[in-house]
């Protein structure tokens, strides 16, 4: 396939479930999430010219630079209309989903409720502010973009919302959390207080001193919000410094499941330094970089469903890769995939394939 082949299916693609976009909404934005994956860049002019089937490189980036200042295209129903679109076609029953803030240097922070995938997170719901500005409280803003996500929530699956100590130590955050009918692992400081069964009451570093050991049980912890029960799990694996102290209302939850949350990480690097190069973006304006995010999501998402389409067609895999084991994560043999479809002309899937490896935490919940 030509690139103006791979341009026309992908906006027939992207206008079918962004039905709220116009038709030339839809076009610049499939072309913009295109020229980011072909350029492996996200900045306008290197976009711009991986988009010669648009015209000249400089229309190009003027037609990019309108597409970031368009207020009349809502960024919060456009990232809605992507997990619903991400949702829709992911295959696991068990979605987790990971919360967690992303700085841009001193210039903006991003909050983002990402879906865990093949050791990388695809991004459903974000919002971009500057340092210190908070469009809302901290609750208050990971609850409505929880909220975006269960909008598009297909009826069936269980979600398992993970955070870090930065985020998780929050009582009114999983009260809401369990209020969507979810469940909750997260990470807390170890100077929170837990009440035990037996009316003790201990700081939760002091019931695991020592590594290569766990420990698990009911709790109430919270003494300011009048205790609140849950499920504690302590896990501390060589070689890490600290264990791991979890918080959960799903008794059944293993402390190594806490190791998904790690994945996030992995995917803010694919949209920096790794891959996308957000960092030399030069877009500094909250409402802006919301539009930039979901090119860059809608690029990141289709180059883990080629990835993935890479993973489960031994022939492909031989292709790009050597040995009988690849050292390449989903994330570059979608790229690789993408880049060599349209330079050999090759047939190049135009939607979303998403489909985890069996098991993504345990066999107790897959």
């Amino acid at each position: 396939m030509s690139q103006p082949e791979v341009l026309c299916r992908w906006r027939g693609a992207i206008a079918s479930h962004f039905q709220h976009l116009s038709k030339p909404q839809a076009r610049v934005l499939a072309g913009y999430s295109l020229g980011i994956a072909m350029a492996k860049r996200c900045a306008l002019a290197a976009t711009a010219e991986a988009l010669a089937v648009l015209g000249k490189p400089d229309t190009v980036e003027r037609r990019l630079q309108r597409f970031l200042s368009n207020a009349r295209i809502d960024w919060a129903v456009s990232s809605q209309a992507l997990a619903a679109w991400v949702l829709a076609a992911f295959s696991g029953t068990l979605v987790v989903l990971l919360v967690d803030e992303t700085s841009l240097q001193d210039k903006l922070k991003v909050m983002s409720v990402c879906l865990a995938y093949r050791g990388r997170a695809i991004p459903l719901a974000w919002w971009c502010y500057r340092p210190q500005h908070w469009p809302l409280a901290q609750v208050a803003l990971i609850g409505r973009l929880l909220q975006q996500v269960a909008a598009g929530m297909p009826a069936g699956k269980t979600v398992l919302v993970q955070a870090d100590r930065g985020i998780g130590c929050s009582p009114q955050l999983l009260q809401r959390i369990q209020a969507l009918g979810w469940s909750y692992l997260v990470r807390v400081q170890g100077q929170v207080r837990l009440r035990l069964p037996d009316g003790r009451c201990v700081a939760f570093q002091e019931l695991l001193t020592q590594p290569a050991r766990a420990w698990s049980g009911w709790v109430w912890a919270f003494k300011k919000a009048h205790w609140q029960r849950c499920w504690a799990v302590a896990h501390w694996q060589r070689p890490h410094e600290q264990p791991w102290l979890l918080l959960t209302n799903w008794p059944n939850a293993q402390g190594h499941w806490y190791g998904v949350r790690m994945w996030e990480e992995l995917a803010f690097r694919d949209l920096k330094s790794g891959g996308w190069e957000w960092q030399r973006s030069r877009v500094w304006e909250p409402e802006h970089a919301n539009r930039l995010w979901l090119a860059m999501a809608l690029a990141y998402v289709w180059t883990l469903s080629l990835g993935t389409q890479v993973i489960r067609h031994k022939a492909l895999r031989q292709e790009l890769t050597r040995g009988k084991r690849w050292a390449h994560s989903v994330f570059r043999l979608g790229l690789r995939w993408l880049r060599r479809c349209i330079s050999l002309g090759r047939e190049l899937l135009c939607d979303l394939l998403l489909i985890p490896h069996v098991p993504i935490l345990s066999k107790t919940v897959v």
